[in-house]
């Protein structure tokens, strides 16, 4: 089993890490300023009212889905993932009813797991298919994996597929890996086409390879020009992305 595709766009944005030429450094360079202060992107497409709502989460999932998606934003078949959604929204929703406080329907409407997707859908005025999941620390590729399916599947010009993720609250770090970061990627999708960089994932037979952060570690191998093999693992299954450059 395998898909060979093409991405048209790629954007992402991390604490230190917003920029294309900041990605492009860290392809080379393999390494960040892991304290960084998270910026969040300023949205300014959508209207100031209704951006304060938005938390950092959304914040960064919806721009990266626009700034990916731009003209096709409006039609575009919609994949999104997240290990942990919104959960700084849905933790202080945790501790409201902990201290026997009301809870407020609309910051619990915003704090489910399709929340980001629903707003992408209402601020685009996008009525095509739009999923979310979530696969625990292997979240990323199985969003992935799930995009390049329906692509497939489904005969579709393109598909987008955004993946989102916060680091934790403090009251769970223990329960996660020290390496996850704050981060959003967004990825337009095609099938393949002559004349461009052709990605095929497939199904592999490698042993497993040592826990990682899939979505730092993908971007690391999207800036990486000498990289031309990125695995990931999905429910023990052994995954692996290559690149042929036209």
């Amino acid at each position: 089993m395998g898909f060979a595709f093409n991405i048209e766009k790629c954007v992402a944005w991390a604490a230190g890490l917003s920029s294309e030429q900041d990605w492009i450094q860290y392809g080379l360079n393999g390494s960040f300023e892991s304290s960084a202060e998270l910026t969040l992107p300023p949205l300014k497409n959508i209207p100031a009212m209704q951006r304060r709502r938005l938390s950092p989460f959304a914040k960064l999932a919806l721009h990266c889905a626009m700034e990916a998606a731009q003209e096709h934003s409006s039609h575009v078949d919609t994949v999104f993932s997240s290990r942990h959604g919104d959960l700084h929204r849905t933790a202080t929703l945790i501790r409201n009813v902990a201290d026997q406080e009301g809870l407020s329907p609309t910051q619990f409407g915003l704090s489910v797991h399709n929340a980001a997707a629903g707003l992408f859908s209402i601020y685009c005025g996008n009525k095509a298919p739009i999923s979310a999941i979530s696969a625990g620390e292997s979240s990323f590729i199985a969003g992935l994996i799930d995009s390049l399916a329906k692509l497939k599947a489904n005969g579709l010009k393109r598909i987008l597929y955004v993946y989102t993720d916060l680091i934790v609250p403090d009251i769970y770090l223990p329960y996660v890996s020290a390496q996850e970061q704050s981060i959003a990627i967004a990825l337009l999708l095609t099938p393949e086409k002559e004349g461009q960089t052709r990605y095929q994932l497939e199904m592999a037979d490698n042993e497993p390879k040592e826990a990682c952060f899939q979505p730092m570690d993908f971007m690391k191998f999207i800036y990486e020009p000498s990289l031309k093999v990125w695995g990931a693992e999905l429910n023990h299954q052994q995954w692996a992305l290559s690149r042929t450059n036209p």
